[in-house]
């Protein structure tokens, strides 16, 4: 199936599109951790990320990076991006598995997000908030394949299927082919279970 058929006539609910995206973020999230346990060195740090303990969960690490007007930010349980002049970026919680608005003053704590700093995505509306995030998440998949090959996301995605928990999503470059529709058009993204290039 092209890319064009898999495209819906209709827009699908929010919850659904933010579901698949939430889906995508949790499989990556494992990708980034095989990325900064890499035996070739931490590729984060290569990239220019500062690495930081958190204050939040003790014992962990952040990874900070300028972009586009404001800040990546990757830990173990979260991943975002924070405008550097406002409120209202993208925030993702890996233990609930849900998108938010970060309605925060600062870069969230990793383990302290308070109820009335997290609003609702939706993705018709709030693109410019997750549009750097996944600007980055794709530039980062650009650079893997280039520098490392796509054998090596490729045994990433195998690793990540064989642990008895994980619910995996769509292989490497299906995954980003889906990512790029999702940005191009949100409301009307491909229902992921279906989709490929």
């Amino acid at each position: 199936m092209s890319v064009a058929q898999a495209t819906p006539r209709k827009a699908r609910p929010p919850s659904a599109i933010m579901r698949d995206l939430s889906a995508a973020l949790i499989q990556q999230m494992f990708y980034w951790g095989m990325d900064a346990a890499h035996s070739g060195g931490n590729v984060f740090q290569k990239r220019g990320f500062r690495k930081s303990e958190s204050t939040g969960l003790k014992g962990t690490s952040c990874y900070s990076l300028p972009w586009q007007g404001g800040e990546i930010f990757l830990h173990g349980a979260c991943v975002g991006w924070f405008p550097s002049e406002n409120e209202g970026g993208f925030l993702f919680i890996r233990p609930s598995g849900r998108c938010h608005i970060w309605k925060g003053e600062a870069i969230p704590v990793p383990g302290k997000w308070p109820r009335e700093s997290l609003a609702p995505v939706n993705p018709a509306d709030h693109v410019s908030a997750f549009a750097p995030f996944l600007s980055w998440l794709l530039d980062h998949e650009e650079m893997i394949r280039r520098e490392m090959g796509e054998a090596y996301r490729a045994a990433c995605h195998r690793k990540y299927r064989s642990l008895p928990k994980s619910r995996p999503w769509l292989a490497p470059a299906d995954g980003e082919a889906w990512l790029r529709l999702f940005l191009q058009a949100p409301a009307q993204s491909p229902p992921a279970k279906r989709f490929s290039r």
